[in-house]
């Protein structure tokens, strides 16, 4: 059979992207008599799509305006489908076509768009409040990434609980602990020799990095000490006032701004930091820290039950707008030696319940239902 994947969003670095497209990836090597499609607005890498039974078809999109946006999802897609003669479309944006009867796996990332409008793009934000009923009232079958976003989905969009199946993100095998001398020479490149907590994500005001900012700003000043911060991310032109506004930080020198970086180079970073934080709400962000668990690094996440419900006790929490809370857990970890052990030890251990051949197996059990028919 034939299975459409839209890849739209999954060309970028986040380790939620990359699990989707490994456990697709791997859902295709164990499933060689099956032909998988993916779809995609731009040109691949060389690293996408590595399976033989995997075809690439790039679907260019333009992003103006939700005109646009419905004539790529409910035309150009349909028609895609339709000449490959598709089965199913797994989509892995939140979006769904309108105009085909190929039945739709619809994987939702996220529903903060109601709660936090600030954080989107006016055009984008109306094009989502305006269809994302239909989408989820179209798809045949949908996943949330935790039990807290399906709880959301249920009750925001009046979609039976039965419709909904959650979907835990699994560490990628590819990021493990390094060692001593690794360590050494990761902090000699990128930190100046130095120690450094890791934000790695999205610039983006779901991130709240201005309060990791101050927070970072009240530790430096209460433990004098050398720590550096190092923030990862893939596109710094996202918010140049937020890279503009660094110029007047206090403590400029001890930033270091890492855009796009390899694979490879993201996996040693993260591996050597002392404390990774990042207090976004959205699972793609949480994901983050979870393969910073695996690489046996203490985390620090937004205290919200999306959270807590994927981290368990291997993570210390802080509330988002509270800056004097982040900068008390960043001294937490850093004066209380006995803590941070205890934090890489269940970390270790938490990050373990989550495997990338279980999500794999996972998803295509769904893959599987979806096709069923009714």
């Amino acid at each position: 059979m034939i299975i459409a994947v839209n890849t739209r969003v999954l060309s970028g670095n986040s380790p939620i992207n990359k699990l989707l497209v490994d456990c697709i990836e791997m859902i295709a090597g164990s499933n060689p008599e099956h032909t998988f499609i993916f779809i995609a607005e731009k040109e691949f890498t060389e690293q996408n799509a590595a399976s033989k039974n995997i075809k690439k078809i790039v679907l260019p999109q333009q992003y103006s305006n939700p005109l646009l946006w419905k004539l790529w999802y409910n035309y150009k897609l349909p028609a895609v489908l339709k000449k490959y003669k598709a089965v199913i479309l797994i989509s892995a944006d939140g979006i769904c076509s309108l105009r085909t009867k190929v039945p739709q796996l619809l994987l939702v990332n996220d529903v903060a768009d109601l709660k936090h409008p600030e954080w989107y793009p006016k055009k984008y934000l109306r094009f989502v409040k305006t269809n994302t009923t239909a989408f989820l009232e179209k798809a045949k079958g949908i996943i949330a990434f935790s039990d807290a976003a399906k709880k959301e989905i249920e009750q925001q969009y009046q979609i039976a609980e039965n419709r909904i199946a959650v979907l835990y993100a699994g560490t990628s095998p590819k990021f493990q602990p390094v060692d001593w001398k690794e360590r050494e020479q990761v902090k000699e490149k990128y930190a100046d020799g130095k120690e450094y907590f890791l934000f790695s994500g999205a610039i983006h005001p779901r991130s709240n990095l201005t309060n990791v900012l101050k927070a970072f700003s009240l530790f430096k000043k209460r433990q004098k000490s050398n720590m550096q911060l190092i923030i990862a991310s893939d596109d710094f032109s996202a918010d140049k006032a937020f890279v503009e506004s660094l110029q007047l930080y206090k403590y400029r020198n001890e930033i270091k701004l890492l855009e796009n970086l390899h694979p490879e180079a993201l996996h040693a970073i993260t591996a050597s930091a002392y404390t990774c934080i990042n207090l976004s709400p959205l699972h793609t962000d949480i994901a983050r820290l979870l393969t910073a668990m695996q690489c046996e690094v203490p985390v620090i996440a937004v205290n919200l039950f999306a959270a807590v419900e994927i981290l368990g006790d291997a993570a210390l929490y802080a509330t988002a707008a509270k800056t004097g809370e982040i900068a008390e857990k960043l001294m937490q970890v850093y004066k209380d030696e006995n803590k941070r052990n205890d934090l890489i030890k269940k970390g270790v251990q938490q990050a373990a319940k989550y495997t990338m051949d279980a999500s794999a197996e996972q998803l295509w059990q769904n893959v599987l239902t979806t096709i069923q028919p009714l």
